[in-house]
């Protein structure tokens, strides 16, 4: 009893009368049969909660800071009929509500808080106490809260022109503004049934709510169900778009005309699906050619446009000009990807300014290996202080292409990943290159091809020879700075293993990391891994049969088991 902590508290030890340490002490622990008042407070909220009229005719009289709990613990264990009281008697302007338009995966409670919204719009003037003016549905990565004072910051704030400039709230019996509700909405293939009964609810309350979407993604859904998706919302609130279609250039045109109402966009996602890829190749007549002049010139509202990703289309150079052209902001994100580019549209890219302070950069997917992308440099030296991502998986470039671009991307200190998988680089070429990052100390992850050396002349991998190569690479790296986390991956068709190198850094005591970490290869089966275009069946032919194949490789893979890393490192 005499070794006591500074604090005076003494260790736990065999004794049970023993104190608890400071460490083990905390407010829900009890003494001499006085509950702590966390406690107390949770047993009023389920003795209310038991009571449904006591819990209902309470509302009027519990203390403001009493509410936010209550509402939680009734919304997450469904007392409905509370919920929708609740709803109606909110003390406070704003109100989150965690996660229910994610799935719609409570139609229950999901009508519980419609049904209080109900009571609050059909109301010719304020209830007692109720002060609800946004009701949020958005999905966030935070907690469920509330805000106590005042809407949320953002472009769909519920207070009205005059609240804002005498800075009071409105008397109490005076008429009630319009209602926003915050939604992020996410539509695939056909609606569903809540979906549909949410639409067809604000639909039929639009002139007493205001319906606020800021994200928004909608997937293979016909141009009919977007035009009713898009007329129940405010479209100037929409910050983000992804739409993901097969429609054709005509129908994407139709489309276009909405994007002069989402004047506040601020990430726009194209992605154009096609069931025939050699008839996408192509654009039919010369009124294709007008519908996609018709699309792009729409960019030129979209005045707060930061990120810009493409994927699937097909252009004629004068709509890649085009729609550089009517970019009016730098972009901060730039993604063109599985695309059919020339060599004139590295150019425009490289002449345009919106594209000259990038922080991420993505072109996987287009095929360069029969172009020169020294334009591509041009433009990564325009953005070198900036450019944060490179991305240039399965473009098959090879190493006389890409010592064009060694001089620029030597410049480009900040980025912290980079992506050039599949691309036919030799041993030498990868070298020079990861020379060349010697000053990119702020790289976190890195993603390199398998040096051209490791294939035979059929195409297949030697795991002997990918091992020693690619510790080869490590070694000349480690040389240069210390690496966070590295692979090099050899190509790979749909469905096929293919080969993958990792290597990680291990954290010792006083997170010191090391640099000695050896390097893991690991045979991976692809299935429909993002970005891998292609390539050749990754096997081991010379080792005999499978059984002999698999037995060889378990024997290699144990030899490279890293202590305490797990298999899977990125």
């Amino acid at each position: 009893m005499k070794d006591r902590s500074k604090n005076g508290i003494p260790p736990r030890g065999k004794d049970t009368n023993m104190e608890m340490t400071e460490e083990e002490f905390s407010p829900a622990s009890t003494r001499m049969g006085i509950w702590p008042l966390s406690t107390l407070e949770e047993l009023s909220r389920q003795a209310l909660l038991r009571n449904e009229a006591l819990a209902i005719s309470a509302l009027e009289k519990l203390p403001k800071m009493l509410v936010p709990a209550l509402f939680e613990e009734a919304f997450s264990n469904r007392y409905t009929t509370i919920v929708k009281a609740m709803v109606v008697a909110w003390p406070f302007p704003y109100l989150r509500v965690k996660g229910l338009m994610n799935s719609f995966f409570d139609s229950e409670i999901f009508h519980a808080v419609l049904d209080g919204l109900d009571v609050l719009l059909t109301q010719q003037v304020r209830p007692t106490r109720g002060e609800l003016r946004v009701l949020d549905f958005r999905r966030v990565p935070r907690e469920f809260r509330t805000i106590q004072a005042g809407a949320e910051a953002g472009n769909c704030s519920a207070e009205t022109v005059s609240e804002k400039q005498a800075g009071k709230p409105p008397p109490r019996r005076e008429l009630r503004p319009r209602m926003k509700v915050r939604v992020d909405l996410y539509f695939s293939s056909q609606l569903r049934e809540e979906e549909k009964y949410f639409l067809q609810w604000a639909q039929q309350r639009k002139d007493s709510l205001r319906l606020c979407c800021e994200n928004m993604k909608i997937t293979f859904q016909s141009l009919d169900n977007v035009r009713t998706l898009l007329s129940v919302f405010e479209l100037e609130y929409i910050k983000l778009l992804e739409l993901t279609t097969d429609w054709s250039w005509s129908t994407l045109a139709q489309f276009s005309t909405y994007l002069t109402e989402m004047r506040n966009l601020h990430s726009v996602s194209l992605v154009h699906i096609h069931e025939n890829i050699f008839g996408a190749c192509c654009l039919k007549c010369l009124d294709e050619k007008k519908f996609v002049q018709k699309l792009f010139s729409q960019f030129s509202g979209l005045s707060s446009l930061q990120h810009l990703y493409l994927r699937g289309f097909f252009f004629f150079s004068e709509h890649v000009k085009l729609l550089l052209r009517n970019l009016k902001t730098p972009l901060e994100t730039f993604s063109v990807t599985d695309c059919h580019m020339f060599e004139s549209y590295l150019k425009d890219f490289a002449l345009c300014p919106s594209l000259h302070q990038l922080k991420h950069l993505n072109m996987s997917g287009i095929l360069l290996c029969n172009v020169s992308i020294l334009p591509l440099g041009v433009l990564l030296e325009m953005g070198a202080d900036r450019l944060e991502t490179l991305e240039l998986q399965g473009c098959r470039i090879e190493d006389s292409q890409f010592r064009e671009l060694l001089p620029a991307l030597s410049q480009c200190s900040q980025l912290t990943k980079v992506n050039f998988y599949n691309n036919d680089f030799s041993m030498n070429l990868l070298s020079d290159l990861l020379h060349h990052t010697a000053n990119m100390s702020k790289m976190t992850m890195e993603q390199y091809p398998a040096p051209r050396e490791c294939y035979d002349e059929w195409n297949c991998i030697s795991i002997d020879t990918f091992s020693r190569l690619c510790s080869q690479l490590m070694d000349t790296l480690r040389a240069i700075r210390q690496p966070k986390r590295i692979s090099f991956a050899t190509v790979v068709c749909s469905g096929q293993p293919f080969i993958q190198a990792k290597s990680k850094q291990i954290p010792h005591e006083g997170h010191v990391q090391s640099a000695e970490s050896p390097l893991q290869v690991s045979l991976c089966t692809a299935g429909r891994q993002k970005g891998f275009l292609g390539g050749n069946f990754i096997s081991n032919q010379e080792e005999g049969s499978r059984k002999d194949q698999q037995e060889g490789r378990n024997e290699f893979l144990s030899s490279w088991t890293i202590q305490g890393v797990p298999g899977d490192l990125l």
